[in-house]
């Protein structure tokens, strides 16, 4: 059975939550413990044996957690348990064990895709100013150990906002095409807002960035920049520089992942460009 034989499965829609901290990042590969590989492994069980491949709304590095991801997987039309997706929440939750949290399974039509019905993507960055980190904040908190000028690393953050070539804060991903060729993939996206704001226990800062997509290490490249000017090490007017010169040589340090949550995914039409 595959993902378009609507006469022989019915899509689900499953949102959950994970530490990202045990996990190779969400992808499936080959002799790692990843999100992905886990929870199809999960399905392919509850399926009685039958496939279970899931597409999502966004794949997560090793180490970055998510509070609300979404996949889609094919279920046999014929699986009875089709009749009762409050119980197989339960047991799939059960299943995936304490650092995966499913939250819901329902089911949604054929065309429904959990990568590209997705209109937005955001994303939370926890940074810590105070020299003395909290051991409990370690786990998704980036030790920074000194005051960030939060205001200047907001306003340099807005010349991200838009739609823009993102070479300077990407990893190059190559694509191989069917007649053997290979291309770069593009790296425009549409960036919808950037914040930076203090927030509770004292010391603790959020960097909040939203769009419609986000390519290999985005917001990661982002927030090592932005912690730059922060740090004053760079002038604010140093970021739109950077977004125009397009190299992702002349950007700051990538930041560490666990300091990342993906915390919402938006489904619904389009916003305008």
């Amino acid at each position: 059975m595959t993902s378009n034989d609507v006469g022989s499965t019915v899509r689900l829609r499953i949102d959950f939550a994970y530490d990202g901290a045990p996990y190779a990042g969400f992808a499936r590969q080959p002799d790692q413990i990843t999100v992905q590989g886990v929870l199809e492994d999960a399905l392919h069980r509850l399926f009685q044996g039958a496939p279970a491949e899931t597409t999502c709304a966004g794949r997560t590095d090793r180490g970055v957690h998510a509070e609300a991801q979404t996949v889609h997987v094919d279920a046999p039309a014929g699986w009875r348990r089709l009749a009762d997706l409050p119980r197989v929440r339960r047991d799939l939750d059960g299943m995936l064990g304490p650092t995966i949290a499913v939250k819901r399974v329902v089911r949604v039509p054929a065309t429904f895709d959990a990568r590209h019905s997705a209109t937005q993507r955001r994303y939370r960055f926890r940074l810590w100013e105070h020299p003395v980190m909290p051991p409990l904040l370690s786990h998704d908190t980036w030790h920074v150990g000194e005051r960030l000028d939060i205001e200047a690393m907001e306003r340099a953050g807005q010349a991200l906002v838009g739609t823009h070539d993102f070479d300077s804060f990407c990893r190059k991903r190559v694509l191989r095409l069917k007649d053997g060729r290979t291309v770069e993939a593009p790296l425009t996206r549409r960036v919808d807002h950037v914040t930076v704001r203090r927030s509770r226990p004292s010391g603790l800062v959020l960097l909040r960035i939203a769009a419609n997509a986000f390519c290999h290490q985005q917001v990661r490249a982002i927030t090592g920049s932005l912690v730059e000017v922060g740090k004053g090490r760079r002038p604010e007017e140093w970021f739109a520089e950077l977004l125009a010169a397009r190299d992702r040589t002349d950007a700051g340090p990538v930041a560490p992942p666990h300091g990342l949550s993906l915390v919402g995914v938006r489904y619904g039409p389009p916003r305008p460009a």
